[in-house]
Order: structure tokens, then sequence, then C-alpha cells
């Protein structure tokens, strides 16, 4: 059992490295998809198949709104880490939440649930202050929400039905106002770019510092 959470929670972690770091919309919405219907999973004692059914549905979706309000994100608009980078932070995050829970930092819930929230907080924090785009600060801030979930399930136990059902309802929320500005971001400017939102300067330089 403690083999599967560790790989459930390693396959979040890796999703939402993939989310946010990926370069290509499609590439990081299906990072979204695989953190999102892999959580569930993440969980001590399992929820109800039902509870299960619930989440993953509600992962398929947010992740299918993040993908439309994708379709038009440019690939520069990624993340300024880019994916290797991106990759590894997450797994830091993962490998450094295990080692926390392994030295007796106080718990109720799985550890994999805490490593795989800390790798989530990881590497969308950063981007949900500096993104510039649409469609990158929605799909962000939804693995960020992943990440509180999985770091509530982590310190509290396993979700009650309602929480769960709540949990799914928000990240479909997340999604969907996420596909509703990139919605208006591009009827207003013709692409997915918050314009003036702080942090895009910022962006910008990090940006130049990649390029050769």
């Amino acid at each position: 059992m403690i083999v599967l959470l560790v790989a459930a929670g390693a396959v979040v972690a890796l999703g939402a490295g993939v989310a946010v770091g990926a370069q290509r919309a499609r590439t990081a919405a299906l990072g979204a998809l695989v953190a999102l219907v892999f959580t569930p999973f993440v969980a001590d004692p399992l929820p109800d198949s039902q509870v299960v059914a619930v989440g993953i549905v509600a992962g398929v979706l947010a992740a299918f709104l993040l993908l439309i309000a994708g379709r038009r994100a440019g690939d520069g608009s990624a993340s300024p880490l880019g994916l290797p980078a991106t990759a590894v932070a997450a797994a830091a995050a993962f490998a450094f939440g295990l080692g926390a829970t392994a030295v007796r930092l106080p718990d109720f819930g799985p550890g994999a649930a805490l490593a795989a929230g800390l790798a989530a907080l990881a590497v969308s924090g950063g981007v949900v202050v500096l993104a510039r785009d649409a469609f990158r600060l929605g799909t962000a801030t939804v693995v960020l929400l992943d990440a509180a979930l999985l770091l509530r399930s982590g310190f509290a136990g396993t979700p009650s039905p309602p929480e769960s059902l709540l949990g799914g309802l928000l990240l479909v929320a997340f999604a969907a106002t996420a596909m509703i500005l990139a919605g208006a971001a591009s009827t207003a400017s013709g692409d997915l770019e918050i314009r003036g939102r702080a942090g895009s300067g910022a962006t910008r330089r990090l940006e130049r510092l990649r390029r050769p």
C-alpha cells in the first residue's frame, strides 16, 4: 500500500511539473490531467469508489477546460524556468516531503500526499506570481489548488465525501475561470497576454536570460 501511495504521489508531482513547465499548451493540459486524475488515489484510506469517481471526472473536466483555454497560447508563454528545471524542482520537493515525514514531521495522513502537495506548491507558486499569460496563470492556479488539497490530505487525513466534492467543484471552477479569462484576453488583444499584470517585466527578463 505504501509503495502504491508513493507511486501515485510521484505521478501527481510529475504531472504538476509538466502542467506548469511544458512549452506546448496541449502538453501542459495533459500534465494537469495526470496530476488531477491521480490526486484522489494519494490518500490512506482510499475514499469510497463514488468519491474517487467524482474526483476523476472533476480532474478530466478541469483539464479539458484548460485545454480549451490554451488554444491560442504561445510556446513562449511557458514557465521561464523550462520543463527540465520545473521537473527537477518537483522531484526535489517530493523527495523533501517524503524525507520530512520519515523524520517524524507531524502529520495525520500519508506522507506521499504531503510530498506531492509540496511538489505541486513548489512548481506553481512562482508562476502564479509571474505569469502574464492567461492560460499559464490559470493552469498554475489549478495546480496550486491541487497542492492545497493534497497538503490538507497529508496533514489531516482522507477528506470526507462533502470535502472531496467541494474540492472537485473548486478545481472545475478555477479551470472554468481560466478559460473565461483566456477568452477575454484573446478578445481584447488577440493573444492571451494579460496586459499590465505585475510580474510581466520580470518574466520577460528571465526569458531573455534563457535565450542563447
